[in-house]
């Protein structure tokens, strides 16, 4: 017999020992011990997922809007607001050409940026994010923002000398509104400017960005580009475009160079800095799950162990050597991590499913964690690593049986 087949022949000893122990008559310890492993694959698989969805996610949610064409900036920011890092440039020429092809309704540069503003009567100030747009005069959203009272006109861009007409119009959500004590036809003032705004409406909701809401304001691009500083280049951080026609994807992607083309499929919500919170998240899972594996597996399988010490002085009595009953009994225990692991990825799966419906009911996301078979894969290993990492304290009850002791009881 070969070396390979004297292994395999051990491993499979330690598999079906398991699978023999599962159909016996207490199979208690080890099915806990699989279910220890599970629920941390499980909460592995998720918190990857959503990771996962929150890295490739780079797009702000707008009503109708099929495309968004964003700086290519590789997927590292997670947070659902941009403010700095890489933009766009000429976007008013470009939506222009854009919003002149017939298949596509609807073509905006957006720009989100931190402002200061100040209720000059109260002295109440508020830092909100400040999102330009170019507004139409059509009930619109712009994330969760309605643009619909904004100066259609939109005067002040004037063909790129952001000379015209100064409207100040914005649209502000509650917080905004509560917190500077504002009504509809107040003023306000901007840090560091000698421009003032005028709100215009009150927002029916929060604007949403992932897990919460923030204050926020909706203007027209070109007067927010003008207190920004972005008038220079005519930059914004991404270009929304509305359209039923799907070959027009293929030319969003050759506009600008190192771009992506993001669909509606994707997540909603603007990268605000290059921060590594997914990357963070999924870190976390796999240390919380890993520590609760390699608990729950260290002590269950040292317990039925303990209990089952004469039948590994059997096999040393048959002939097994130190080092074969060691291969047995790492083949239990990574058999029971890998069994927890398959039940783990089955119910990580069932659970982002409902999480993915929720969320999809609640605000009309339609998929925020994501689930890909290297995910599936990732999980399987970390249930198999979770069982090695377990082993050696079964090693260690396996090498302090004493077979004449045990054969004698």
């Amino acid at each position: 017999m070969t070396r390979l087949t004297q292994f395999a022949t051990v491993c499979g000893l330690g598999v079906r020992r398991v699978i023999g122990r599962l159909r016996g008559a207490a199979p208690g310890r080890m099915s806990v011990c699989i279910a220890g492993v599970a629920i941390a694959v499980a909460l592995l698989f998720v918190v990857t997922g959503l990771s996962i969805g929150l890295a490739g996610s780079s797009t702000v949610e707008s009503e109708n809007i099929d495309y968004w064409i964003v700086p290519d900036e590789g997927g590292a920011g997670s947070v659902p607001l941009q403010s700095e890092g890489a933009r766009l440039s000429q976007v008013h020429t470009v939506s222009a050409e854009l919003n002149r092809d017939d298949r596509i309704e609807y073509a905006s540069p957006v720009v989100l940026q931190p402002l200061r503003i100040e209720n000059p009567t109260t002295g109440d100030r508020e830092y909100v994010v400040a999102v330009g747009v170019i507004p139409t005069g059509d009930q619109r959203r712009i994330a969760d923002l309605n643009i619909s009272s904004l100066d259609p006109d939109y005067q002040h861009y004037a063909d790129g000398s952001y000379d015209g007409t100064w409207s100040g119009d914005i649209v502000a959500s509650p917080t905004v509104v509560d917190r500077l004590a504002l009504r509809p036809g107040d003023t306000v003032a901007v840090a560091n400017s000698d421009r003032t705004l005028t709100l215009t409406k009150i927002n029916d909701r929060e604007m949403a960005a992932g897990f919460g809401e923030v204050p926020a304001i909706a203007m027209p691009l070109a007067e927010l580009q003008t207190l920004t500083g972005l008038d220079t280049a005519d930059e914004a951080d991404q270009i929304l475009v509305s359209t039923t026609n799907p070959a027009v994807e293929s030319e969003l992607a050759n506009l600008y160079p190192r771009t992506d083309v993001v669909s509606r499929a994707g997540i909603t919500g603007v990268d605000a800095t290059p921060t590594n919170l997914p990357l963070a998240m999924a870190l976390a899972a796999t240390l919380v799950a890993g520590s609760i594996g390699i608990a729950f597996v260290a002590t269950m399988m040292g317990l039925e162990l303990t209990a089952g010490r004469k039948e590994l002085a059997v096999l040393s009595a048959v002939g097994f050597s130190e080092r074969a009953r060691a291969l047995v009994v790492v083949s239990e225990t990574v058999t029971v991590a890998i069994l927890g692991g398959i039940l783990g990825v089955g119910l990580g799966v069932l659970t982002i499913l409902g999480v993915n419906a929720g969320i999809a009911s609640a605000v009309g996301v339609p998929s925020l964690a994501t689930i890909t078979p290297a995910l599936v894969v990732y999980a399987l290993l970390a249930a198999v690593a979770v069982g090695i990492c377990a082993a050696p304290y079964p090693l260690y009850l396996t090498m302090r049986t004493n077979t004449l002791e045990e054969l004698t009881r």
